[in-house]
C-alpha cells in the first residue's frame, strides 16, 4: 500500500483521492474491530465508482468518518469508521473480527491497510473532542487529522516502546508473565521509551527494572505497529551474564510481572507440547523473536481451546 499522502488535502481543502478510482472501502468500529470475510479471513471490502465517496446509506451506517488509507494495488483505500458493531449490515458469510487474531492469515496490503485503520479509528474514539475547552472537534485532511474550531490541530500520534528477546551465556531465552496474565502465558520483555533516552538504553532499563538482569550487545531485530491501542513496537536482541538456573523472585518488579524464567529450546518445546504454556500469537513480533532464537515455528497453542495447532 502506497500512503500517497498528498491525496490527503490539507485542513482546509478538499483531498484529492476522491477523483481517483474505483476505490475500495473497508469498514472498522471506534474500538479495533475489523469487518472480514471467509476462511482464512480477509478484508470486506466494498468497491465505489470513479469520483464517489463511499455510499455510507447503502452501507447501512447513519454516522461514520472516512479515512483515506492511500493506493492499494487496485486504487484507493478507504476505511470507514463506525461507532460499533451495529452501525453496518454486514453481508452473508462477513463478521467482526479482531485483528490480533485474525492479522496473521490477511494478505501484505490487507495487513497494513487494516492496522492503519484500527490505529485511526482508535485515535478518533480519544479525540473528538478538545482537551482544552471541551467542544467537539471537526474531522479534516481525509481523516487524518481533527481541527479544533478555533483552527487548533490534532494529528494521530504513536507511541514508541520497546520488544526484546534476551539470552544468558548458556543461549537460554528469558520469558516472562505479565501480572494481570493467565497462568501459562509467557512472553518476552517489553516496555514504553521514556522521554530522553535512546531505545538502546530503554531496552536495558526495561530489562533490569522487571527482573533485575543487566543486558549489553543490545541489536535492533525489527519493527511492527502495534494500534492497540497507539505503539510502534521496536525488537530488539539483547545478551546478560551468567544467569542462575531460576529467577529469583525478588528480582521481579512485582508490579508488572508475575514470575519469569530462562527456558531452552528442549524445554520450551516439552512444555508447548505438553499444553503447560502459551505463547504470544503469530502475528506478534513478540512471537517473531522467541522463533528466531529457537531457530524455526513452534507450535502454537490455542488459549480458547487449550489446544496445540503446528
Amino acid at each position: 500500500m502506497q500512503r500517497a499522502a498528498w491525496l490527503r488535502g490539507s485542513a482546509a481543502g478538499e483531498p484529492a483521492w476522491g477523483r481517483e478510482a474505483p476505490h475500495r472501502r473497508l469498514w472498522v468500529t471506534l474500538e479495533g474491530a475489523v469487518a472480514v470475510t471467509g476462511s482464512p479471513a480477509a478484508v470486506l471490502w466494498r468497491t465505489s465508482p470513479a469520483g464517489e465517496l463511499p455510499d455510507l446509506d447503502a452501507d447501512g451506517v447513519a454516522d461514520g468518518v472516512e479515512v483515506f488509507l492511500g493506493r492499494g494495488s487496485d486504487g484507493p483505500l478507504v476505511a470507514v469508521v463506525v461507532a460499533d458493531e451495529d452501525a453496518v449490515h454486514l453481508p452473508e458469510g462477513a463478521s467482526w473480527a479482531d485483528l490480533k487474531v485474525v492479522g496473521s492469515a490477511l494478505g501484505e496490503e490487507d495487513r497494513e491497510a487494516a492496522m492503519t485503520a484500527v490505529a485511526l479509528a482508535r485515535w478518533h474514539q480519544r479525540h473528538r473532542f478538545s482537551p482544552e475547552t471541551g467542544a467537539e472537534t471537526e474531522v479534516v485532511s481525509s481523516g487524518w487529522v481533527r481541527r479544533e474550531e478555533g483552527g487548533r490541530l490534532h494529528f494521530p500520534r504513536t507511541d514508541a516502546a520497546v520488544i526484546m528477546a534476551v539470552v544468558d551465556d548458556r543461549d537460554r531465552l528469558l520469558l516472562a508473565r505479565g501480572r494481570h496474565w493467565p497462568e501459562g502465558r509467557l512472553s518476552v520483555l517489553a516496555g514504553f521509551v521514556e522521554p530522553g533516552e535512546t531505545l538502546e538504553q530503554a531496552v536495558a532499563r526495561e530489562v533490569y527494572e522487571e527482573v533485575s538482569v543487566q543486558v549489553s550487545d543490545v541489536t535492533y531485530a525489527g519493527s511492527q505497529p502495534w494500534p492497540f491501542p497507539a505503539s510502534l513496537m521496536v525488537g530488539f536482541t539483547a545478551r546478560a551474564g551468567a544467569q542462575p538456573d531460576e529467577v529469583p523472585a525478588t528480582a521481579l518488579e512485582h508490579d508488572e510481572i508475575a514470575e519469569a524464567r530462562w527456558v531452552s529450546r528442549e524445554g520450551l518445546a516439552a512444555a508447548l507440547a505438553a499444553r503447560e504454556v502459551g505463547l504470544p500469537g503469530p502475528f506478534s513480533i513478540a512471537r517473531r523473536l522467541i522463533e528466531q532464537w529457537y531457530g524455526g515455528p513452534l507450535p502454537v497453542r490455542d488459549e480458547v481451546r487449550g489446544s496445540v495447532r503446528d
